[in-house]
């Protein structure tokens, strides 16, 4: 019970907790967007694009929320590590590449839809 509400403090004492919420709100938008886009995109999507041209860029269309979990995972993990972290700096840091990388997860989640999908 007492480690409970340790954990609860600790969470509600988390640094700049609206920029995390924002990025957890802000990805899961991306991802309910990228779930009703599975309906216009074709069975196969150019998603990896650093790899060569050929099929290996191509992915099933409902992986188009793939930017976006990893980008929810990377939110989770810098809010963790904002918690064990007593330095201001790098609390901020982590804060805002999070919405950063929230931010360029949903540009290329978006993109391959405009470019895709029968829009």
């Amino acid at each position: 019970m007492n480690m409970i509400k340790f954990k609860k403090e600790k969470i509600e004492n988390l640094p700049l907790k609206k920029h995390y919420l924002f990025s957890l709100i802000f990805n899961l938008v991306i991802i309910t967007i990228g779930l009703l886009a599975n309906f216009i995109l074709p069975p196969q999507i150019p998603l990896f694009y650093g790899l060569p041209s050929s099929e290996q860029q191509l992915s099933p269309s409902i992986y188009i929320i793939l930017p976006s979990i990893v980008a929810v995972v990377i939110t989770l993990l810098n809010a963790y590590l904002s918690l064990s972290v007593d330095n201001i700096y790098l609390r901020k840091i982590l804060a805002y590449s999070t919405i950063a990388v929230s931010f360029l997860a949903s540009i290329t989640a978006l993109k391959i839809i405009f470019l895709v999908g029968n829009l």
